[in-house]
C-alpha cells in the first residue's frame, strides 16, 4: 500500500489512514475505492487551502489547486 494518497498527498498511515481506499484516501474515492472526478477533488483542495489563508480569492485558491494537482499521480498525466 502507498503511505500517500495519489490524488492529495494525504498520508495513509495513522487514523486516516485506517479510512484509506488502495491508492486513495477517504475524501479522494468513493466507498469502492475509485477516485471521484477531478472538479469534486479540486474543490476540497480549495476548502483546505482555504483553512490556512481565508484572506486569498477563489481564483486564488483555484490556481494553488490545481497547480498542486499536477504534481500528484492521479493528475499528473492530464
Amino acid at each position: 500500500m502507498n503511505t500517500s494518497c495519489y490524488s492529495c498527498g494525504m498520508p495513509l498511515a495513522g487514523e486516516e489512514g485506517q479510512k484509506a481506499r488502495g491508492n486513495y484516501c477517504q475524501y479522494c474515492s468513493d466507498e469502492q475505492g475509485n477516485l471521484l472526478p477531478k472538479e469534486q477533488v479540486k474543490q476540497g483542495l480549495m476548502q483546505w487551502l482555504q483553512g490556512w489563508a481565508p484572506e486569498g480569492s477563489k481564483a486564488d485558491f483555484e490556481s494553488r489547486a490545481k497547480h498542486y494537482m499536477m504534481a500528484m499521480p492521479a493528475w499528473a498525466e492530464e
